[in-house]
């Protein structure tokens, strides 16, 4: 049986158990995480951590302070302010405050697979995706999007 929630619901239970310890898997919403995190297909398991530990490149899940609530990658940090983007986002970033992080990844599970953040497939896949450029994940992007497409008019 599958049950679904108001996100404001889910997400004010979701912030309950992690300030309580707890260590939470949901489902990804929405295609920004893509090309290896995509909606209804993949999840992320989030644990609490305090915002002066988190590195850039780490995946948090953050209230942004236009007040979005967002699952994408640090790419930048300035103290307290930090810089977020979506690995499916060319160009556009989102600000973040340390307080406003309600938790970083610390794995993911695609298709049916859990993959640590620590571990060495995410890492390379991270370092790769970050240091490719933005014409490089364009392209990326835009190959995976035709791919995609045409394996699913194929099932």
């Amino acid at each position: 049986m599958k049950l679904c929630f108001d996100n404001a619901v889910l997400l004010s239970e979701l912030a309950k158990l992690l300030r309580e310890g707890y260590t939470v898997t949901i489902p990804v919403r929405g295609n920004s995480m893509l090309p290896f995190l995509a909606d209804g297909r993949d999840g992320v398991t989030l644990v609490r951590c305090p915002s002066d530990e988190l590195p850039c490149g780490a995946v948090v899940l953050a209230r942004t302070t236009d007040g979005r609530i967002v699952l994408h990658r640090i790419v930048r940090r300035d103290g307290e302010r930090l810089w977020l983007q979506g690995d499916g986002n060319v160009r556009g970033t989102e600000l973040a405050l340390g307080a406003d992080v309600m938790a970083v990844a610390v794995a993911f599970v695609r298709k049916g697979r859990t993959y640590p953040a620590t571990g060495r497939a995410w890492r390379v896949y991270s370092w790769i995706w970050r240091h490719g450029g933005r014409m490089g994940r364009r392209y990326a992007l835009a190959l995976y999007k035709r791919v995609a497409g045409k394996w699913q008019l194929c099932v």
